[in-house]
């Protein structure tokens, strides 16, 4: 009891600087769900004429609880990442609202069971989502799905922010007006009475997104559009000039309302007052209701969202463990995102998704556990009065975020994109974006695997004929095959083989005879070389694209057997695919966690190979003096095995070296500190543990032990604290 007594008055004392450095990360995350909210939660339904035209504040209840039950679960250990922020899955808004346009032109807007039938549908998305993330992490394969095309999944992500742009545009459009379509773009987008809205939703987010991607604007700005408030404040700046404007003008809400500025908010289908209307989308279910035949119209896009949903997760936790530069499991994301789309079917809303660039905002203003937990608590009361807020939010504001959405995915898509793919691979990203755009989401997943398959022949093509090489890169070339056949490990006085490899080769081996060596010698000699230096091979070839990614990342960051130096030999590797390529960053990254090293042979500069790799953003140092002058992510390359060998095994006897000071430099410090404890405290050694005999020493009877040495090889223990660091006891901390 005295110790629970203890923590609980450390936790209340300590609880007003905790509210007060989480302030920050706390008014950030709420207002990342208050904007999310009130501009994509009345998307979750069509907004055409029909039934789902008073569903807006069910839409907002059911986007609040998918994020309130995704940010509970992974809170609270669903996610290793502790400022990780959960929301719905936006990428799958035009699945869902595909799905129920596909049930409403089965059943028709007259039909009971049709709003029945389309909350049945959105949670069963929910679940089979779940699903699919909960049977991929109890099978331990996170990584199975870098077996589907990234070019492919980049395209279509680029085509859902199309889909998005397309509803962002259409959205503040008052009731009245046309559908938006191809047909009529010219006469209802740019019509005279829908320019305003039209100027005031798109340019805000076109100028969000290049302020957000410009560096003369961050450079002018002094880094403050980095700055994990500045998209709130932007946000929340349009609804405060808005209002100000009509009221300085006099406009009244009905005529706001009339011409599109405010949303229509009419009386919800079950009677309801006060608070209770803005979450009652429970009364919404009767499964008696339910017509379970009709969904198999809605089938292609039920699986076209799981899909997403199971693709994006691999996307976005590598790329978040990567710019937070912190280790991550991928089967435990998986079972964490699998509880909480479970937990979201249970509760009847619809898919979440643990959210890159929010986490990244919020870990960035300092927000944990604690803080997310008041966000949640936060969002808990937002769920309980949106019905009261969205009467007063501009539907440029909804407009705006939709917009800015789409922008990004699709400039992620074509612009990013650009910047690190092939031009074979950019096409196959091209073709499926466009696919998805014209033909529909599931047509565009057969064209953009059609087109990888295509590109992947033509790379088998082009590598398949004979190449016309010069006389000198021949010779050369030769020579060093022979030297990897001598296997020449080391060079004389530990310097490393120059790059042309001309000189005659130099080995480790005694000197030979004129017999030649067998191959089973020279095997044990490389077996014994890499045992040495505790390295582990690993060899690639052909055309290295995507499928290798799983084993590559099993064997080096999963590997059961310990290694220091983990060798990539690529001597045979003809070109590599730009996703395979970037993966060695995050795997660089993980082995340095771990004191490992990754090492890379076989590339010749200027190469296929190598472009390929400075495409990727992947930077290969080639003849680096040490590993100390590798920065960052950089790789250390080496031409031949034999310069390979020969560095790793001088950084082996150059971290020998480190270890041995290290530890000098420990001893004599423990030694230091037991002679001054002496001192201070007047403690005799002699008198405790008896006059100094031949026993106690290991050399001689004339040559006495330190006293640090007598003193723990009697049991007893010296252990050195820097200023200011915590001495851990039982039930206290003492600095």
């Amino acid at each position: 009891m005295d110790v629970v007594r203890a923590r609980s008055f450390r936790f209340v004392s300590s609880l007003p600087i905790r509210l007060y450095r989480a302030l920050p990360a706390v008014v950030l995350g709420t207002l990342i769900n208050t904007l999310d909210t009130v501009s994509t939660g009345v998307l979750v339904f069509p907004s055409e004429d029909g039934a789902f035209r008073s569903l807006q504040l069910q839409g907002l209840s059911m986007y609040i609880m998918s994020t309130l039950t995704g940010q509970l679960v992974i809170t609270f250990g669903g996610s290793r990442f502790p400022g990780a922020m959960s929301t719905m899955l936006i990428e799958v808004l035009p699945f869902l609202r595909g799905a129920a346009n596909d049930i409403r032109a089965v059943l028709g807007d007259d039909h009971p069971g049709l709003i029945p039938t389309v909350m049945a549908v959105y949670a069963l998305t929910s679940f089979l989502t779940g699903a699919a993330f909960v049977v991929l992490g109890v099978l331990k394969l996170g990584n199975l799905v870098a077996y589907f095309p990234q070019t492919v999944l980049t395209g279509a992500i680029g085509a859902i922010g199309v889909s998005l742009f397309v509803v962002g545009l259409a959205l503040p459009f008052p009731p009245s007006a046309i559908p938006l379509s191809l047909s009529n773009v010219p006469s209802t987008l740019f019509a005279k009475s829908h320019l305003g809205l039209l100027a005031a939703s798109f340019f805000p987010a076109f100028l969000l997104s290049v302020t957000l991607r410009s560096r003369y604007i961050e450079m002018w700005t002094r880094g403050i559009i980095r700055s994990a408030y500045y998209i709130p404040i932007y946000l929340l700046i349009m609804p405060a000039v808005f209002w100000i404007a009509a009221r300085a003008m006099g406009v009244s809400k009905e005529a706001l309302v009339a011409a599109g500025w405010l949303f229509t908010v009419d009386a919800p289908s079950i009677p309801s007052s006060g608070l209770v209307a803005s979450w009652n989308y429970w009364t919404l279910f009767d499964f008696k209701l339910v017509q379970w035949w009709a969904l198999k119209s809605a089938i292609q896009n039920i699986i076209l969202l799981v899909v997403i949903g199971v693709l994006s997760l691999p996307i976005y936790v590598p790329t978040l463990a990567f710019t937070l530069d912190v280790s991550y499991d991928m089967n435990h994301e998986l079972l964490g995102q699998g509880a909480s789309n479970i937990f979201a079917g249970l509760v009847g809303t619809v898919p979440n998704m643990l959210q890159y660039s929010y986490s990244v905002y919020v870990t960035r203003a300092k927000g944990g556990r604690f803080e997310l937990s008041l966000v949640s608590a936060l969002t808990a009361a937002l769920f309980l009065c949106s019905g009261l807020l969205l009467p007063y939010v501009p539907t440029i504001l909804a407009s705006a975020l939709v917009l800015f959405f789409g922008i990004e995915l699709f400039l992620e898509a074509i612009w990013e994109a650009s910047k690190t793919l092939a031009w074979m691979e950019y096409a196959v990203v091209l073709a499926t974006l466009t696919a998805c755009t014209f033909l529909g989401f599931a047509e565009g997943f057969g064209v953009g695997i059609g087109a990888a398959a295509v590109v992947y022949l033509m790379y088998g093509v082009i590598d398949s004929p004979a190449r016309v090489t010069r006389w000198n890169e021949w010779n050369e070339l030769q020579q060093s095959r022979t030297q990897d056949d001598d296997h020449v490990a080391m060079p004389i006085e530990g310097r490393l083989p120059p790059r042309n490899h001309t000189l005659s080769p130099l080995t480790l081996d005694p000197p030979r005879s004129n017999l030649s060596p067998s191959s089973d010698v020279k095997a044990n000699d490389d077996s014994d070389l890499l045992q040495q230096i505790n390295a582990r091979v690993l060899v690639l070839s052909g055309y290295i694209f995507f499928a290798s990614i799983p084993s590559l990342e099993r064997a080096l960051l999963a590997s059961p057997v310990p290694a220091q130096f983990f060798i990539l030999d690529l001597t045979h590797g003809h070109r590599i695919e730009t996703a395979a390529a970037r993966v060695f960053l995050r795997c660089v990254r993980e082995l340095k966690l771990k004191e490992n090293m990754l090492v890379v042979c076989g590339v010749r500069p200027s190469s296929g190979l190598h472009a390929d790799f400075v495409r990727a953003e992947v930077p290969l140092v080639f003849d680096a003096p040490d590993a100390a002058s590798l920065i960052g992510p950089a790789i250390a390359a080496f031409e031949t095995k034999a310069a390979c060998l020969a560095w790793c095994q001088q950084e082996h006897e150059s971290r020998l070296r480190a270890a041995n000071k290290t530890e000098g430099l420990a001893d004599q410090a423990k030694e230091d500190a037991f002679i001054e404890f002496c001192r201070l405290f007047e403690f005799e050694l002699d008198l405790v543990l008896g006059p100094c005999t031949t026993d106690d020493s290991s050399t001689s009877a004339e040559i006495s032990p330190p006293p640090v040495q007598r003193f723990t090889k009697s049991g007893g223990r010296v252990d050195v604290y820097l200023p200011g660091q915590v001495i851990r006891k039982t039930g206290q901390s003492v600095r």
